[in-house]
C-alpha cells in the first residue's frame, strides 16, 4: 500500500510539471508521462488529377481544427507514428500526447478526474484501468465508430464506451546469442526448470496493469500444477526480475542482462524490428490476451477532434499502424492479410481473452499475495 501511494504522489508531481509546461512551444520531454507533440506535416507523395485532388485540395472541414490530447499506455516509440499519421490527415488539430505505465496513467487520470480538471480528451490503453475508472468516476462517453460494421462482434462493449482498438497477448522472448532454439522454452511451464535460475524477467504487478492478463492465465484459467500460485513461487525461487516496464524486460533480454522474458507480443514485436538478437516464442498453454481500448472524456470541449481520432484508429490506415506500431491484432475482420513482426499468421496462434472482471476486482488481493511471495 505505501508503495501505491508513493506511486500514485510522483505521478502527481510528474504531470503538475508537465502540465505547467503545455503553453510552452519548445519544451524539454519529461520523464514519467512522457510527452510528445505531433507536429503538422504537408502531405507529399505522387500528383493526383480528378476528384481525387479535388478533395485533398479542398479545406478541411470546420471540425477538423481545434486541439487534442491523447493519453496512451503504450512506449512512445510505439505510438509516434500513429499521432503523426493523424496529424498529418487532419493539420488543423494541435496534437499533443502524454504516456506512462498503464498504472502511472490511470493513477494520474484519476488525480485530474478527481480535481476537476482533468487535461485528456482521448486515452487509448488496457481496458482493465479503463473499466475501474468509468464505474469509479462514469468519466467516458459512448461513441459509436464509423468502422463499426467490421468490428469483431465479440470485441464490442454493449455500453459503447470502450471501443476496441487492437487486442495484446503475452509471449515469451530469448535472447539468441545466449539461447539456442533447440533449448529455448516452449511454454510456461517450460520456465519453471532449473536451468531458467538467474535468467528470467517478467513484468511487475505494482506498475504494469498488462500482467494481470498473464496472472490470471497462470492462476484461473491453467490453475492446477504445475500452475497457479505455485507458479509465481517457483519462479521466486528461481530469482526470477521483475521490471517496471515491457520495455525494459525487452532491453534486459535484448543486452544479455536476463536470458528469458515473458512480455507483450507489443514490445517484442518492436525488439525485433529493430533488429535485437532476441527470438519470439507462442507458449503451447496458449496467449493470454487483453482488449486494448480508445475512450472519449464525457464532457469534453474537443469531442469532434476526439471522435475523428478514434475513428482514424479504427480506420484501415489506422489498424495497419496499430498493427505495425504497437504490435497488437486488429480488431476490424476486413483486414486479413496482416501477420506478426516475426511472419506468424494470426491462425496460426491461440488466443485465450482474460477474464476482466476477476482481473479488475482480485487488484488488492493480487498484490498482497505477490508481496508474500516476494518476502520469502
Amino acid at each position: 500500500m505505501r508503495k501505491r501511494v508513493l506511486a500514485m504522489f510522483l505521478a502527481a508531481t510528474v504531470m503538475a510539471g508537465t502540465l505547467m509546461a503545455c503553453g510552452k512551444e519548445a519544451q524539454e520531454e519529461k520523464k514519467g508521462p512522457e510527452k510528445t507533440e505531433a507536429v503538422s506535416q504537408e502531405t507529399g507523395g505522387e500528383t493526383k488529377t480528378g476528384e481525387t485532388e479535388k478533395a485533398e485540395q479542398a479545406e478541411p472541414p470546420k471540425s477538423a481544427e481545434g486541439s487534442l490530447t491523447v493519453y496512451y499506455g503504450a512506449t512512445l516509440e510505439q505510438m509516434t507514428p500513429i499521432l503523426e499519421a493523424f496529424q498529418k490527415k487532419y493539420p488543423g488539430i494541435e496534437v499533443k500526447s502524454y504516456r506512462g505505465a498503464n498504472e502511472e496513467l490511470s493513477a494520474t487520470m484519476e488525480m485530474e478526474i478527481k480535481s476537476g480538471n482533468p487535461q485528456f480528451d482521448v486515452a487509448v490503453m488496457g481496458n482493465g484501468p479503463i473499466i475501474t475508472l468509468q464505474e469509479g468516476y462514469d468519466c467516458f462517453q459512448s461513441f459509436e465508430p464509423e468502422a463499426k460494421a467490421s468490428i469483431s462482434e465479440g470485441l464490442l462493449d454493449p455500453t459503447g464506451i470502450l471501443t476496441p482498438v487492437g487486442t495484446g497477448f503475452y509471449t515469451i522472448i530469448y535472447n539468441t546469442n545466449l539461447v539456442s532454439e533447440e533449448e529455448a522454452p516452449g511454454s510456461f511451464a517450460d520456465l519453471l526448470d532449473e536451468k531458467w535460475d538467474n535468467s528470467l524477467v517478467i513484468a511487475d504487478p505494482t506498475s504494469s496493469s498488462s500482467v494481470y492478463t498473464l496472472i490470471w492465465m497462470i492462476t484461473q484459467k491453467l490453475g492446477t500444477d504445475p500452475y497457479g500460485w505455485p507458479y509465481f513461487e517457483r519462479l521466486q525461487e528461481l530469482n526470477v526480475n521483475y521490471a517496471s516496464s515491457h520495455g525494459t524486460i525487452g532491453e534486459l533480454v535484448a543486452m544479455g542482462e536476463r536470458k528469458v522474458g515473458v512480455q507483450v507480443m507489443a514490445t517484442a514485436g518492436t525488439s525485433l524490428k529493430k533488429g535485437d538478437p532476441i527470438a519470439i516464442v507462442y507458449p503451447e498453454e496458449g496467449l493470454p490476451s487483453e482488449v486494448n481500448v480508445g475512450v472519449i472524456r464525457k464532457d469534453t470541449p474537443n469531442e469532434a477532434a476526439a471522435e475523428l481520432f478514434m475513428n482514424f484508429i479504427l480506420s484501415d490506415e489506422g489498424q495497419r499502424l496499430v498493427a505495425d506500431n504497437l504490435g497488437w491484432i486488429p480488431v476490424r475482420t476486413d483486414i486479413a492479410d496482416y501477420k506478426l513482426a516475426d511472419g506468424t499468421a494470426l491462425s496460426d496462434l491461440n488466443f485465450i481473452p482474460r477474464d476482466v472482471t476477476w482481473v479488475t476486482g482480485n487488484k488488492e488481493e493480487i498484490l498482497e499475495k505477490f508481496a508474500e511471495i516476494r518476502a520469502e
